[in-house]
């Protein structure tokens, strides 16, 4: 521990008593503390150090100087350089034989490329270093063990993750490491969490917090207990549940982790919601908004909010449903917005760091995907609007019944689009019933002037097959506006699935007016998804394809429009994995450093 870094004058000064080898250790002693301690000046301190190494042709300071600015960029969000400086860490390493720090370079390095979403390059710098003898040394075999679960499970390959994190309990039993220990055993409860093993992910969960009280682990504590509460209550054991969530928030507000306390609140009114104990749910959920406006958390505000408006239906509380409905549209364009630019930022990162390689075509699909995504987010506010002056009038016409129908539908679909936005591909399952959603919330809000019906014939299995997310809402919300809207919001919009010969057709039809009065104004959409579905081909060695077909009745009259959708039986799976087209969002802990 260094403490309190040297001043610039005393640093001159005291690099001016040693030689140069000297210097340079020196310096590359106060990265390494900067790393935990000062992380902003890592990179200034390796980089001096790296400078001198160089020119005075050393060897071991040079690499060691490497690791830390690869450290240093990573910390800096500077993906691409760190990639860079790990490579070269790990390559002098290599030279002067000394094998744990190369390993741990590849280990670190895999960061780099996690952090870009590049989740298979950092699987294979972790399979790498695993093949090369990583296990040999004790602590960083664990490190490397616990990040490739996380990898691996962050791919969709859950079977192999929890495999992984199995391991890590095992060898960290072993070596008496209780730190890595609890973090194995709360990543697999995160990961059996998501694919609805409640009683399996306590049992980890319980086993994770024994250890974290042993520890005295009072932020892992507070994280553990959260976590314990959202188990018993999805188990339905509800004072458990709000125990455990007792037991969070007391430790949150003893380390003043406002945003911790600020999502503990929102699912213990929730909770409290669910029993019927209204009083109690607008208490805590009046300090959860608190707390996200005070920090502008737009993700906790829009929980928050949606939570909000469900308990002002409950109480029938007009104005203040309306209120709340309004905040939860304009959070949600917020936070669309925000996610799509994060992944813009991303994907261009990556796509200037890929220029000469092969993965160009690959990173253009993602940049198309990300515009698609984009149009879709400036689409969303019309539909939003018009659902915000829809319950507007149900609540001004007393329709309570109605308008708690409306909240509840239109809060599933919100939360359904944002899930659904942080994928590129989803079973076909998830997209109908997205689409099921939307007319049913649209069917309302219309109050019912149309008619709808959604038919998967017998011989289709729609959650074996794969379809683009968000692909078949805007292609129905088109039939509704273009086709039905013109003519007052009366007819027909059918969605029909069947099977092909290798393939699944998905066909929206409306008999509305037709493209030709409309002037046929969806051509930017059009054109952006048929880029997209080209591109998913080119890449997943799919037929992936879009056509519209113009109706007419006998004399020749427009008679409405047909959307076709081709969807493969077959993909390259596993290139959709890792690409990560198929990415659950975990909670699982955060990657770590070796050292």
């Amino acid at each position: 521990m260094i403490g309190v870094f040297p001043t610039e004058t005393e640093l001159e000064q005291r690099l001016a008593q040693l030689s140069a080898q000297e210097a340079v250790d020196y310096l590359n002693q106060l990265a390494e503390a900067a790393s935990q301690e000062e992380p902003a000046r890592t990179l200034d301190f390796a980089l001096r150090a790296y400078e001198r190494a160089f020119q005075g042709g050393y060897h071991a300071g040079l690499a060691e100087a490497c690791r830390l600015l690869g450290i240093g960029t990573l910390f800096a969000g500077r993906y691409g350089e760190a990639q860079q400086w790990f490579s070269q860490a790990h390559e002098l390493f290599t030279q002067l034989g000394q094998r744990e720090k190369a390993l741990a370079a590849l280990v670190n390095g895999a960061l780099a490329y996690h952090a870009v979403g590049d989740h298979a390059r950092a699987l294979e710098w972790l399979q790498q270093a695993l093949e090369s003898g990583v296990s040999e040394f004790p602590a960083l075999y664990l490190k490397a063990l616990q990040n490739l679960g996380i990898v691996l499970a962050e791919l969709g390959r859950h079977e192999q993750a929890l495999q992984t994190f199995e391991q890590v309990i095992a060898e960290a039993e072993r070596q008496g490491a209780l730190q890595s220990l609890a973090r194995a055993y709360n990543n697999a409860a995160l990961l059996l969490a998501t694919r609805g093993e409640f009683a399996r992910a306590l049992h980890y969960q319980q086993a994770s917090t024994r250890l974290k009280e042993q520890q005295g682990d009072t932020y892992g504590l507070a994280i553990s207990y959260a976590t314990l509460g959202y188990l018993y209550a999805r188990m339905g054991a509800q004072e458990e549940a709000e125990r455990a969530y007792g037991q969070s928030l007391e430790l949150r507000r003893r380390v003043g982790d406002r945003r911790g306390m600020g999502y503990v609140l929102t699912n213990l009114g929730e909770l409290y919601y669910r029993q019927g104990q209204l009083e109690r749910a607008r208490q805590v959920l009046r300090e959860a908004l608190s707390i996200a406006e005070e920090l502008h958390e737009a993700a906790l505000q829009l929980e928050v909010s949606r939570w909000f408006s469900l308990l002002c239906q409950a109480e029938e509380d007009i104005s203040g449903a309306l209120h709340f409905a309004r905040q939860t549209i304009t959070l949600l364009e917020q936070l669309l917005d925000e996610r799509t630019q994060q992944a813009l930022t991303q994907v261009q990162t990556r796509y200037e760091l890929e220029r000469s390689r092969r993965e160009q075509e690959e990173l253009r699909r993602q940049l198309v995907e990300w515009q698609y995504r984009a149009l879709q987010a400036q689409m969303n506010p019309h539909f939003l609007f018009n659902a915000l002056m829809s319950l507007q009038s149900l609540l001004l016409r007393q329709e309570l019944e109605a308008a708690q129908q409306f909240v509840q539908l239109f809060a599933a679909l919100t939360r359904r689009i944002l899930d659904n936005s942080q994928q590129g591909l989803v079973p076909l399952q998830a997209e109908l019933e997205t689409v099921e959603l939307y007319l049913r919330l649209e069917h309302l809000r219309w109050q019912k002037a149309f008619a709808y019906a959604v038919e998967v014939t017998p011989e289709v299995e729609p959650e074996e097959v794969w379809c683009p997310s968000l692909l078949l809402q805007p292609l129905v919300e088109n039939a509704l506006k273009h086709g039905l809207a013109p003519r007052g919001g009366c007819g027909n919009v059918a969605i029909r699935v069947e099977s092909c010969p290798e393939c699944v057709l998905c066909a929206i039809e409306d008999d509305g007016v037709g493209r030709g009065e409309t002037g046929k104004s969806a051509g930017m959409g059009l054109r952006l998804t048929q880029e997209r579905l080209r591109l998913l081909s080119h890449q997943l060695g799919g037929g992936f394809q879009v056509r519209i077909v113009d109706k007419h009745s006998p004399v020749g009259s427009p008679a409405g429009t047909r959307v076709e959708v081709i969807l493969p039986l077959q993909i390259d799976l596993r290139r959709a994995v890792e690409l990560g087209l198929i990415t659950p969002g975990l909670g699982l802990s955060k990657p770590v450093f070796s050292p």
